[in-house]
């Protein structure tokens, strides 16, 4: 399929909470944008659809976009940019090595730049290594708002209708300061067009992370989300309150950011992040993103869907620690709770 238009041409591989969510702001930014999905899926996701915003509890309509189901049809130099919400979990298995390696005979030696979401560390190594791509061509990029599919079925708070959340796909809520989506700027020209092209949406912006502060953050929160999972994701305050529980999970956080790979950045994050800052940003989290349920919403997300790569980045962080000759004790033990949980 070739698209003939003026307007700057998008593939979002997937066509869930982070694709829907992302495709729907880049749609307002007046882009063109296509969602490629598994074979035997198009109909179901085929334009119109509708999202459900919490930010002023209404519905929006969602229906200029394409939706492929075959690589086969992506055209080499199509798409400026190509956005992979593959989760780390799914890029690692064969069926998303299969896609890493098909979709890099398709933009290799091209002037695409791939945008992928998947977390945990080593990824973006995995992600280079399947897609064979210069550095340079791959940003990695952070979803700002919390977003789920509809049948997430989260506790319902005022003002949220939950007859319009049965009408949308999917769901999605701003933080506070408006940050959308975030991306590398490991390639700062890339960066900076796939940032203006995003700001242009008018209601979410698009903010850009050095490489070493995204390292950080694609690794160092896993095990906050693992005490939580360890105690059955009660509201914030509880978990903070199982004292021995969040201090160890906080010094398993500052096991993480401590790393020498994280340089002096992730050594200041080590003492900062304690227990009294972290807990202060989830509470005010909490808070600021309601009407959605903050906990409910990790519940479903970091308690279900994407468990199995949280818990690998765990994993991956501890023998990264060992490989230097580092005990991790806090992380191993954060760990053998999550598993016997």
């Amino acid at each position: 399929m070739t698209i003939t238009s003026d307007k700057t041409n998008i593939l979002i591989v997937g066509a869930g909470a982070v694709g829907f969510s992302v495709g729907y702001h880049l749609h307002l930014s007046g882009t063109d944008v296509t969602f490629l999905v598994r074979k035997g899926r198009k109909a179901d996701f085929a334009p119109p659809q509708k999202l459900y915003c919490y930010d002023d509890a209404t519905l929006k309509d969602f229906s200029n976009f394409n939706v492929i189901e075959d690589i086969e049809e992506i055209e080499p130099q199509q798409y400026q940019f190509i956005i992979i919400t593959l989760d780390g979990n799914v890029s690692r298995s064969p069926e998303g090595v299969a896609t890493l390696s098909k979709l890099g005979d398709v933009v290799r030696n091209s002037k695409t730049t791939v945008i992928m979401s998947a977390f945990g560390s080593g990824i973006r190594e995995h992600y280079i290594q399947y897609m064979r791509i210069p550095e340079d061509q791959l940003l990695r990029g952070i979803l700002g708002t919390l977003s789920h599919q509809s049948k997430a079925d989260l506790p319902v708070h005022a003002p949220t209708d939950p007859k319009l959340i049965n009408q949308a796909i999917v769901c999605y809520k701003h933080p506070a300061n408006k940050v959308g989506f975030q991306v590398e700027n490991n390639n700062k020209s890339a960066a900076k067009q796939f940032s203006a092209l995003y700001n242009n949406s008018g209601v979410s912006r698009c903010g850009q992370v050095s490489p070493a502060m995204f390292n950080i953050y694609s690794s160092i929160g896993f095990p906050v989300y693992a005490a939580c999972d360890i105690v059955g994701w009660p509201k914030f305050s509880a978990v903070i309150a199982n004292k021995d529980l969040w201090q160890l999970a906080c010094r398993a956080q500052g096991e993480i950011a401590s790393l020498p790979k994280h340089g002096l950045i992730g050594k200041i994050m080590s003492f900062v992040m304690g227990p009294r800052m972290t807990a202060k940003i989830h509470l005010k989290m909490e808070q600021d993103m309601l009407p959605l349920d903050y906990q409910a919403f990790n519940r479903f997300h970091h308690g279900g869907k994407v468990k199995a790569q949280d818990v690998e980045s765990i994993r991956n962080s501890i023998v990264e620690g060992e490989l230097q000759g580092r005990q991790m004790k806090a992380l191993k033990e954060l760990l053998q709770r999550v598993e016997h949980n």
